[in-house]
C-alpha cells in the first residue's frame, strides 16, 4: 500500500440490527508515525461495515477495531499496514499522490500535505451561447 492511497477495511457484524445506520458505531484506533487517532466507519448494508483510511506517512501502521454497542464481529479485530512512499517521478505523474489539500499557514491559499503549492484554476464559458461563438447560432 502507498501513502495517501485509499485502503478499505471490511468488518462483518454477527447479528442483525433494527437500524444499523444509527444503532451501531464502528471505528478503528489507528497508530502510525506521528499519528494516533480514531477513524470512524460506516454501515454498508446487511452485516457489512467499512472503514476507509488514507495513511499520511510512510512506515508501519497498526489498527484495532471497536464498536458501540460491543459487537463480536466488529470489535477486537486488529492488523498491520505498511505504507510505502511515492517517488518524485510518481508524484509528478499524479499530484494527488502528494496528499490531501489543506490551507497554507497564512490561510490565503491551498497546498498539498507535503507543502507543495496547489493552484486551482477553472473557467466557465458563459459567452459560449452568444453571437461571439458562431457555432452557437447555427440553425438546426
Amino acid at each position: 500500500m502507498r501513502v495517501w492511497q485509499k485502503h478499505e477495511l471490511v468488518l462483518e457484524a454477527s447479528r442483525d440490527y433494527a437500524n444499523p445506520y444509527t444503532d451501531v458505531d464502528v471505528w478503528l484506533q489507528m497508530q502510525g508515525p506521528g499519528f494516533a487517532k480514531r477513524v470512524y466507519g460506516f454501515w454498508d448494508g446487511g452485516h457489512t461495515f467499512r472503514v476507509r483510511v488514507a495513511l499520511p506517512a510512510p512506515g508501519e501502521w497498526y489498527w484495532e477495531s471497536f464498536s458501540d454497542p460491543p459487537e463480536p464481529g466488529l470489535q477486537g479485530k486488529s492488523g498491520r499496514l505498511l505504507a510505502r512512499p511515492w517517488s518524485e517521478g510518481e508524484k509528478r505523474a499524479d499530484p494527488v499522490r502528494r496528499g490531501f489539500l489543506r490551507p497554507t499557514p497564512n490561510g490565503h491559499a491551498l497546498q498539498f500535505a507535503d507543502g507543495t503549492p496547489f493552484f486551482l484554476m477553472g473557467d466557465t464559458w458563459w459567452p459560449a451561447g452568444t453571437f461571439r461563438f458562431p457555432m452557437a447560432n447555427r440553425p438546426g
